[in-house]
């Protein structure tokens, strides 16, 4: 037989309207606008494995969807395997885990078998002015790279709430 269940989100709210002291929600879950940046990366042909590249800085408080975000390759990079990583210093693949840009098009930042760590468990970003630990810096990791890559533009395109 049918039945009607209720996701995690709806069983706050209503938990909520009866009593506000188990409010378990952040506004960010359900209010403010979702903002989007677009972030060209120029790769060159001296881009290694292990090579980090700094994205965006995101302000304080901010939340990546990484859900909503995604990387698209305008060029062939002429690589057999060429995967990458999106995260910040402290978590190196917290919103896309093992991209795979070896080719022309679009990748989901949720496209690849793990599913990241900052869609499963969200966090605020904080800049704590220590590099090892700031999670306001999005930064891209090339992860493999197997030859010489051609000079390729990617395009990363972020989501993220401020609130």
């Amino acid at each position: 037989m049918a039945k009607c269940t209720q996701s995690t989100e709806y069983a706050a709210q209503v938990a909520a309207a009866a009593n506000y002291a188990s409010v378990t929600l952040n506004k960010r879950d359900i209010e403010g606008d979702v903002q989007f940046a677009t972030i060209k990366v120029p790769l060159t042909a001296d881009n290694v494995a292990n090579d980090v590249i700094d994205l965006i800085r995101l302000p304080d408080g901010a939340r990546v969807l990484p859900q909503l975000s995604k990387i698209i390759t305008t060029a062939d990079p002429n690589d057999a395997a060429f995967t990458v990583d999106i995260g910040d210093a402290a978590d190196v693949d917290r919103y896309c885990d093992g991209a795979d840009l070896a080719a022309v098009g679009m990748d989901d930042f949720l496209a690849s078998a793990t599913t990241a760590d900052g869609f499963i468990n969200p966090i605020n970003v904080s800049n704590t002015g220590v590099a090892a630990t700031d999670t306001s810096l999005i930064q891209m990791k090339i992860i493999t790279e197997a030859a010489t890559m051609a000079p390729a533009d990617v395009y990363v395109i972020l989501a993220y709430k401020c609130l």
